[in-house]
């Protein structure tokens, strides 16, 4: 519910959907994974141009289901977002550095983002809840651009703590 929340603040905010995905740290490269099942076409926006795709397999459901892998713009700036609490706003930028062109574990719709400090990330991820909902921890919410000023615009009107991730 969290995410879906953040997908629709962000899209009254921005105009755009929302990626919503889990991740994997590689902090040798400095990067986040976030990989799903389920993705928007058009990360510009609703008049934007739909991103290229696959339809492939379900790849959790064994041969079941259809699916796309959309294949995201390598060098598209990003924020991911998550609101949690109904107070706060993890956030972070980021930039797409690699889209694998046929996703082959996990989740059919990958990117690979460059973050500030993937170690700190992994080492402090959701460090900040007061929760054992492992929920939390999934589904952070990827946006086309960098939106951290925004993001601090919205949770100042609304109240908010923002908490910078990584």
């Amino acid at each position: 519910m969290d995410s879906l929340l953040t997908m629709l603040l962000f899209q009254y905010m921005i105009d755009r959907p929302g990626f919503q995905g889990n991740a994997t740290f590689d902090t040798s490269r400095n990067a986040l994974w976030t990989a799903h099942c389920t993705a928007p076409l058009k990360m510009d926006g609703p008049n934007g141009k739909e991103a290229p795709y696959l339809l492939r397999g379900h790849s959790e459901v064994g041969g079941s289901g259809c699916v796309p892998e959309i294949q995201y713009r390598v060098g598209e700036a990003i924020t991911r977002a998550k609101l949690i609490n109904l107070d706060t706003i993890l956030a972070s930028p980021g930039k797409i550095i690699e889209v694998p062109e046929k996703a082959v574990h996990g989740c059919r719709t990958q990117i690979v983002t460059e973050v500030r400090d993937a170690t700190k990330m992994a080492a402090n991820w959701s460090s900040v809840l007061e929760t054992e909902d492992a929920m939390t921890l999934l589904h952070r919410v990827v946006f086309y651009g960098d939106h951290m000023d925004s993001v601090h615009h919205l949770a100042r009107l609304m109240d908010m703590k923002v908490v910078e991730e990584g």
